[in-house]
């Protein structure tokens, strides 16, 4: 247990990405904090895992790259209609693999570029509607470090982060006049489900292992800062990007 608690009672939250890695682990703090929380991801199994967790956790499949208006609509309907206008959502959906300028998969960058951006822009368009969210609500997105300093072989994922980065400076102003607010997090290397799997298929230099100098973060390294955002000690702070990185942007020890 950490040093700071969080209360959420009688509050409701959605979590997209939520059936693994950072989106899994924000979704069961929100629940031990006393929210109702609405997890969606498009593993049906994944997602049934959370629901014996707590009884706090609603659960939805959704492919954000599929996914229409009327889909987002109408999964915020259900929602709402039990549980009241949500206080806020965190979208933590992405992907993430090689894409050298010489030789990507131009399908699959466009589905990178989908999932971690233009899948969270209508994500925001759904929920930040005011049938659908109270005034003050607080919305994370969430971008990485490769969104500021890029990286090699990877264009797609960098811009398409960068993307969230700026759309969220961008945003921010759309949903202040109803004193919404809009962050994004920028985690440095964070070992999850998804960075496994390219661990497998490609080695981790080590100076990027290096370079973070508290060592290479875990999912619940991260996820405080996202209930900070969602939390009411943050009312004052929107269009902001925070880099937790365990130092990486400073580069490695001398």
């Amino acid at each position: 247990m950490g040093d700071v608690q969080f209360d959420f009672c009688d509050k409701s939250f959605v979590v997209v990405g939520a059936s693994s890695g950072i989106g899994r682990q924000i979704t069961k703090e929100l629940a031990e904090s006393g929210a109702n929380v609405l997890a969606v991801a498009r593993n049906r199994e994944r997602l049934e895992d959370l629901t014996g967790m707590s009884s706090h956790i609603q659960i939805r499949t959704l492919d954000v790259l599929s996914a229409t208006p009327d889909d987002w609509n109408a999964l915020a309907t259900a929602f709402v209609e039990e549980y009241g206008k949500i206080h806020g959502a965190v979208y933590t959906a992405g992907i993430s693999g090689a894409t050298p300028l010489r030789g990507f998969d131009e399908a699959f960058a466009y589905r990178i570029m989908e999932t971690s951006f233009w899948g969270a822009v209508r994500a925001l368009q759904s929920m930040t509607k005011k049938k659908f969210s109270h005034e003050k609500a607080s919305f994370v997105l969430f971008s990485s470090v490769a969104g500021v300093i890029g990286g090699k072989g990877m264009f797609a994922y960098a811009a398409a982060k960068a993307a969230v980065i700026a759309g969220v400076k961008t945003l921010a102003h759309d949903l202040a006049r109803d004193g919404k607010r809009l962050n994004s997090i920028s985690p440095g290397y964070v070992r999850t489900e998804m960075t496994r799997l390219y661990e497998n298929t490609s080695n981790i230099p080590t100076n990027v292992i290096q370079n973070h100098l508290l060592g290479i973060g875990e999912a619940n390294q991260v996820s405080g800062m996202a209930l900070f955002l969602l939390s009411n000690r943050a009312e004052w702070i929107t269009g902001q990007n925070f880099v937790l990185d365990g130092g990486y942007l400073c580069g490695p020890w001398n």
